[in-house]
């Protein structure tokens, strides 16, 4: 049987409340880690977590998080690729934000690891490259 620590409160030596560790991984329910929110209830800490996100300007990635690359497909046609896959191919939420209001983006999403994003202007009747903004939520594999 592994060893237990039994403690009420976790204190170190100058007085903080802070814990350092690399990995924290819940007992029970897969791993999952519930977190308290503003109330009392509690919310999942894994569920809650953005999982990639993207920062773009058509020549280049501003700033990323969980990407592995990107590709400019052709004019407002654009795929980023994800390091750590989803675990499927629509079971997540992705949001994604232009500078200007003239049209909203679409995406599609093609695999685990990759999806599509157009951005097309309603008005002028053609695909455009614009400064997108992505955030991508769900289970990863």
């Amino acid at each position: 049987m592994p060893s237990q620590i039994k403690v009420d409160e976790i204190k170190n030596v100058a007085g903080q409340y802070e814990i350092k560790t690399n990995t924290f991984k819940g007992q029970t329910t897969g791993g999952s880690i519930a977190v308290q929110g503003e109330g009392s209830a509690t919310t999942n800490l894994q569920q809650g977590l953005c999982k990639m996100w993207i920062n773009f300007d058509p020549d280049t990635i501003e700033d990323s998080f969980n990407v592995a690359s990107h590709t400019d497909v052709a004019t407002g046609q654009f795929r980023p690729i994800v390091t750590n896959a989803f675990s499927g191919t629509e079971n997540r939420a992705t949001v994604v934000a232009i500078q200007n209001n003239r049209s909203e983006p679409y995406v599609r999403h093609e695999s685990t690891t990759d999806c599509r994003i157009y951005i097309y202007d309603e008005a002028g009747g053609a695909h455009y490259d614009e400064q997108y903004y992505m955030i991508g939520t769900g289970d990863l594999a």
